[in-house]
């Protein structure tokens, strides 16, 4: 017995070794696949690479209209409260993810292997949102490059696509005042071309900016079951907008990080520009005094306050995978709450500067149709961008440049988006697959929008408009809250906000404040599993304007289409559950805790993690205590 002790002893020893050498040879690796990853130039470029990501063309001119159907400045006042209490620290939880695991979105959720599908969630959301997105960048391309013809377009009635109803005067103003409805606007960019359908309904009258996008912009056919045939023009723009967005990214990081210099401060300054114009025109002033004036009536409507919570969610982009995958090329020490805080803010700041730039337009335009402002802008709807905005830049003296500036702002707005969505996809695909595909970056950079560029094509048809509103209805509005929401869960319930306050401890050498703990675990999370049931709730069919209602298989189709992304997190699940060991039970048990990959891209920090293991509390009441209010030394601010 006295010599089996010692052998015995040897045995382990020779386990614990052999453990720890496999440890060591994954993590030397991980070490290399970290070290060929790319990092930002400075903190600087970060930081405007995620603004440029975050202020999407949504900014531009959704919210605006969100505020004018919504009790005008009083909109303003559940934006900024969800923006504080949910967007922003959800995405302070993205940066931290991405920072702190040095991986791109489709990898980061290591830390609860049975639901790691969240990542490929992500990077699916990405992708099916970029093969429509990319549409928006060749309409506005298009529009920007028929600025400069010596006589705008879309200002007279003497051109091959027009009909024998275009009308050049007193149309517009004609429209704004029959005109009283207001859509449902639960999808971002919903109706995009309701304001054109719908005053084509109500006159047999028409404007030359609604028959330019419709007839010459979209050459549109009759239904979804009317596809028609190639745009050629729309399929060139949209192929010079992916060979722009290639040789953005065709370096990497280092290139990009370069871009968003011009990208995301561009249309601070275009949108100042056009503020001053603005101003000048007769009838701003009262477009910007309803602009900031609450109704606070609205402030009682349930609706008003679940379209704020949309509105900025949709506009912060998490669950997009950007946020993470931008992150993930931080240095790891970099205390990024700032730059978080600032990307929040700005996107705040954007929409509400953006809401002043539109209103003196919109104040412009009833000055001109006799008509209120309120009236004016519901009127104007999100057919702002391509219908009503050209309608009025028409009129305004040297109307080819203020064309110009406002299509070059939405350009640059629409490409910081590009960019992240882009950078997701192929970012996932180098991480997953690094061995493979990591001496092939510039090809799987190139073949990806190559091949998105293909699947798209069937957007440019005469029907691809009608594709397009679906795939947007359901792609965004569906797949993003929920995805959201199941992302909130696993991060402060699941793995525990308390464990994720010690990762980021160690990252950044900060204790993460009990109100932001709070905001995480109940507000945050509270408010987008009650904002999921309330869309639930009030689900409603998209429709194309008034004219065209979308038949049952083309609804299956969107539904489909919205259920696309959460396949793998099914499939990641079962595929688990079945590869590991015990019964059911300890299986999922074991799949809840993080597996050895989740660990910090920093081998000191790695080391330092190893060392000191996270223990959970032994009860769910101190459990849920230690989630909100951390230990006795955790501050509140």
């Amino acid at each position: 017995m006295e010599e089996a002790e010692p052998l015995n002893e040897d045995v382990h020893l020779n386990e614990i070794s052999l453990k720890n050498n496999e440890i060591k040879e994954n993590s030397n690796v991980q070490d290399k696949e970290n070290n060929d990853r790319e990092s930002w130039g400075s903190r600087v470029e970060f930081l405007l690479a995620i603004i440029g990501f975050t202020v999407g063309i949504g900014s531009i001119w959704r919210f605006p209209i969100l505020c004018a159907r919504n009790g005008g400045g009083a909109f303003i006042i559940p934006f900024f409260f969800f923006m504080i209490t949910c967007g922003g620290p959800l995405y302070y939880i993205e940066v931290c993810l991405g920072q702190f695991s040095g991986q791109s979105a489709g990898c980061a959720f290591e830390f609860c292997p049975l639901f790691r599908g969240i990542g490929f969630l992500m990077v699916l959301i990405s992708f099916d949102i970029l093969w429509y997105y990319v549409s928006i960048m060749g309409w506005v391309q298009y529009y920007f490059v028929q600025s400069f013809q010596s006589q705008l377009p879309w200002s007279t009635c003497n051109n091959w696509w027009n009909t024998d109803n275009c009308r050049e005067t007193e149309f517009y103003a004609t429209s704004l005042k029959n005109r009283t409805t207001a859509g449902n606007l639960t999808s971002p960019l919903h109706n995009i071309s309701s304001f054109a359908i719908e005053i084509s309904n109500k006159s047999m009258l028409s404007s030359p900016a609604n028959e330019f996008w419709l007839y010459n912009v979209l050459r549109k056919s009759d239904s979804l079951e009317d596809m028609g045939t190639m745009q050629w023009h729309l399929v060139l723009s949209n192929f010079v907008a992916w060979v722009i967005v290639v040789a953005s990214l065709i370096k990497g990081v280092k290139s990009l990080g370069k871009v968003v210099y011009v990208t995301a401060t561009a249309p601070y300054i275009l949108l100042t520009v056009l503020l001053i114009r603005g101003l000048t025109l007769d009838g701003a002033v009262d477009g910007i005094l309803w602009y900031i004036t609450p109704n606070f009536e609205k402030l009682a409507s349930p609706q008003v306050w679940l379209q704020a919570a949309i509105q900025v969610f949709y506009s912060l982009g998490p669950t997009y995978g950007g946020a993470i995958t931008m992150a993930s090329h931080n240095k790891f020490h970099q205390k990024s709450l700032v730059e978080t805080t600032i990307c929040v803010v700005a996107d705040a700041f954007t929409a509400f500067y953006a809401g002043l730039v539109v209103f003196t337009i919109i104040g412009f335009m009833a000055k001109e149709a006799g008509t209120s402002v309120e009236a004016a802008a519901t009127a104007t709807g999100p057919g702002l961008a391509f219908v009503a905005y050209p309608e009025a830049i028409s009129r305004l003296p040297l109307p080819q440049l203020w064309a110009a500036l406002f299509f070059f702002t939405l350009i640059t707005v629409a490409f910081d988006s590009v960019f992240a969505f882009l950078e997701t996809i192929t970012g996932t695909l180098l991480d997953v697959f690094p061995k493979q595909l990591l001496p092939y970056k510039t090809f799987v950079l190139i073949g990806t929008a190559l091949f998105l560029f293909l699947l798209g094509l069937p957007l440019s048809m005469s029907g691809g408009i009608y594709l397009f509103q679906l795939s947007d209805w359901y792609i965004s509005a569906y797949a993003l809250l929920f995805g959201s929401a199941l992302e909130s869960i696993m991060v402060c319930w699941v793995y525990g906000a308390d464990r994720f306050a010690e990762d980021i401890a160690l990252m950044t050498g900060r204790q993460v404040s009990k109100i932001l703990r709070i905001f995480w675990c109940i507000i945050m999370t509270g408010m987008l599993t009650i904002t999921c049931v309330v869309v639930i709730l009030t689900y409603s069919t998209p429709n194309y304007g008034d004219s065209y209602v979308y038949q049952p298989y083309a609804i299956a189709i969107g539904i489909l289409m919205s259920l696309i992304p959460f396949v793998p997190v099914v499939f990641v699940m079962l595929k688990e559950i079945r590869n590991a060991e015990g019964s059911l039970k300890q299986r999922v048990s074991t799949l809840l805790q993080p597996s050895s990959k989740w660990q910090p891209v920093d081998q000191q920090a790695r080391e330092m993690y190893r060392s000191r293991p996270y223990r959970y509390e032994d009860t769910l009441s101190k459990r849920i205590r230690a989630n909100i209010l951390g230990n006795k030394d955790t501050p509140w601010f």
